[in-house]
């Protein structure tokens, strides 16, 4: 029960530790100061400008595909959020503050870059900032893509508790090899080099210096995707959106609460938002920018101006 909780509750474990146990980011990264916090990021390319923005768990390393392509022709920032790839952890925040705040130091990292006409691209959780960045900061988003977002599948609250029940900062310091394998392998319909980057990284992180903390910022990120839903606000949304979901995505929905519904059904509630585009990526499974990137940078493509 425990081992299929984990893998539904959208875990991609990467080192955020020192620099011994930073991910393959494959780019340099760069720091800034952002109050109290050490963002660290990756900033790519010119042209118009993205702004990237991982799942829980990840870091700018599973943009890697992605930033090889757009580069080319667009400036990619992708951002480590608090907690994540060396950036600063931020772990009094009350889970309803969770996501907010991550929209927020997303905003203030626009702000100081100076970026104008921004393409927020955000990943699983990182599409549910996203949407909320968009909400918070309607001014300094162009438009949204969003890759098998977080926030339009929602839960009741004995859902909610169940899932926080089992999300404890223990349960993933406890996570065997087997169970890392298995929760990797979720997110992908097929095998590839980038899944075994991530599965060793992952092994790695447990020697790292910060682990415990790592553990406690994804439950953290549990917390904070059930306490701050945005499928009420969906129609608030202004900025043009693209939408993309793998059709093998295995972690969204979630199988085990709520077994009827498919991939589809989630990606259609996402038709609230005025002016959006879905797109559904065959053989292609959660982290679908690292599953089948030629296909999702095509997508992307077609859909930026």
């Amino acid at each position: 029960m425990k081992q299929f909780i984990t893998i539904l509750l959208f875990v991609f474990s990467i080192s955020i530790s020192y620099s011994q146990c930073l991910p393959n980011y494959g780019f340099a990264t760069k720091q800034i100061k952002i109050d109290s916090v050490t963002i660290h990021f990756v900033d790519k390319g010119v042209g118009d400008p993205i702004l990237l923005i991982h799942g829980l768990g990840g870091n700018a390393s599973h943009w890697k595909k992605t930033i090889e392509s757009l580069s080319v022709t667009n400036r990619c920032i992708a951002i480590n959020l608090p907690g994540y790839g060396g950036s600063t952890a931020v772990n009094i925040l009350e889970p309803n503050k969770v996501l907010p705040f991550y929209a927020s130091i997303s905003a203030q990292l626009i702000k100081l870059l100076q970026l104008e006409k921004v393409t927020v691209m955000g990943h699983s959780m990182g599409g549910q900032v996203a949407m909320i960045l968009a909400l918070q900061e309607p001014i300094l988003v162009n438009q949204l893509v969003l890759v098998a977002p977080a926030g339009l599948e929602t839960f009741n609250e004995t859902e909610a508790a169940l899932l926080v029940k089992y999300a404890t900062p223990t349960f993933y310091e406890l996570q065997d090899s087997t169970t890392i394998v298995r929760n990797y392998s979720a997110n992908f319909y097929r095998s590839n080099e980038e899944k075994e980057r991530l599965i060793q990284e992952r092994f790695a992180l447990k020697k790292c210096t910060n682990f415990k903390n790592y553990c406690k910022q994804i439950a953290l990120g549990v917390q904070g995707m059930l306490a701050f839903p945005v499928k009420t606000q969906l129609n608030l949304i202004k900025q043009k959106t693209l939408i993309v979901f793998g059709e093998n995505d295995s972690l969204i929905p979630n199988k085990l609460l709520h077994p009827t519904l498919t991939v589809e059904n989630i990606a259609d509630i996402g038709k609230q938002i005025p002016s959006v585009k879905i797109s559904m990526l065959a053989e292609a499974g959660h982290l679908l920018q690292l599953d089948q990137p030629a296909a999702f940078i095509k997508i992307v493509k077609n859909f930026l101006p």
